[in-house]
């Protein structure tokens, strides 16, 4: 009996953690609150649908009448630098067929990077993290980030027929909207709606649509010199194991962040 009492906690904790597992890719659609804000805040997102390692990210796509939404949270340090590089495209497939050909796409955040010697400000920021704790550098960093963020003023949109130009303000008249914000935790939240007229989807349509969410990663367009123990100017040089350090970790940290990495999944608007 004893026995029995010892690893009923146990047993009960092993229930709750296997009742909280998400799905690698989300299973069903969600009607969205009709409280919904695209403010990059998470406040109806609290139950995300899907946890995809693939990415480390966790999301949710939900829609209602008039808006197909996605959201996303990111909390590693690698995640949200690889974020902050390329952006994340979002690709919907009306066809149901999981290519990105015929699809539409739009890409956020855009970070435009100031130019100049980046490998001597790496290697400054490196001296100055010395004498920083860990706690000041994760500080400066989430308050770089946030800085980033609200400077980004325009989103990538491909394959809409009403939109001529490749990139839109992101106060635009089609009704696509996208924000993001870093929370206190230092997590990154997205949040994003595109109107179902625009992706030329019926409201209360049964058809299976199918989606990709990838993160870019850094463009090699060879406009960014990466030195081995600079960090990178868009995520805040810190010596956090996983980042930019030395030899192999280098190395394995500049091709996973060159690297873009996706998911695809299917989606039915929910009535």
């Amino acid at each position: 009996m004893k026995l029995f009492y010892t690893l009923l906690p146990i047993f009960l904790l092993s229930i709750g953690v296997s009742a909280q597992k998400l799905p690698d890719v989300q299973v069903k659609g969600i009607l969205v609150p009709s409280t919904v804000r695209i403010d990059g805040k998470n406040l109806e997102w609290d139950a995300f649908a899907a946890e995809n390692k693939r990415t480390s990210l966790l999301y949710t796509i939900a829609n209602d009448d008039k808006n197909l939404y996605l959201a996303i949270k990111a909390s590693d340090h690698e995640t949200i630098t690889k974020i902050m590089a390329g952006g994340i495209s979002f690709t919907i497939n009306t066809k149901g067929k999981k290519r990105e050909q015929d699809a539409f796409v739009i890409t956020y955040p855009l970070i435009v990077r100031a130019s100049g010697n980046r490998g001597n400000m790496g290697q400054n920021r490196q001296r100055a993290g010395q004498e920083q704790s860990q706690k000041e550098r994760d500080s400066i960093t989430l308050a770089q980030r946030k800085t980033q963020l609200a400077s980004v003023k325009e989103i990538k949109a491909l394959g809409f027929k009403q939109i001529s130009d490749t990139l839109i303000s992101i106060y635009n008249e089609y009704g696509i909207k996208a924000v993001a914000k870093m929370d206190e935790q230092g997590a990154y939240i997205y949040e994003a709606a595109i109107p179902l007229s625009l992706l030329e989807i019926a409201a209360g349509s049964t058809n299976e649509i199918a989606y990709q969410i990838k993160l870019n990663g850094l463009p090699n367009n060879g406009n960014f010199a990466m030195r081995a123990n600079a960090g990178p100017a868009f995520g805040g040089g810190n010596a956090r194991a996983g980042n930019f350090g030395s030899g192999a970790n280098t190395n394995a940290a500049r091709q996973d962040l060159m690297t873009a990495t996706d998911f695809w999944g299917k989606y039915v608007l929910q009535k």
